[in-house]
């Protein structure tokens, strides 16, 4: 993925997770449409690789992305009540 700043990468991983909870919603009532399928693939590739790099560039989103060289560098960010948004 190019380089992207933070408000990016954050906005696409919002992208695409909407993408997928849409896309799910789709296939609950046609599980076997392989468009649908093939397209929530890729919106998951993106997703994936959106997080990973706002991770190593930013710190972790969420618990499930930290790991021992960023442990708790969330708290190192301006908190939300602090008037700056990351997105």
């Amino acid at each position: 993925m190019n380089k992207m700043s933070k408000s990016e990468l954050f906005k696409l991983i919002n992208q695409a997770s909407f993408m997928l909870d849409d896309i799910a919603l789709y296939l609950d009532t046609h599980p076997h449409c392989s468009e649908a399928l093939a397209s929530y693939r890729h919106y998951m590739q993106i997703r994936h690789e959106a997080i990973h790099d706002y991770t190593e560039m930013y710190g972790p989103i969420t618990k499930y992305n930290v790991n021992s060289s960023n442990y708790f560098d969330w708290v190192n960010q301006p908190w939300p009540w602090e008037g700056v948004c990351v997105c």
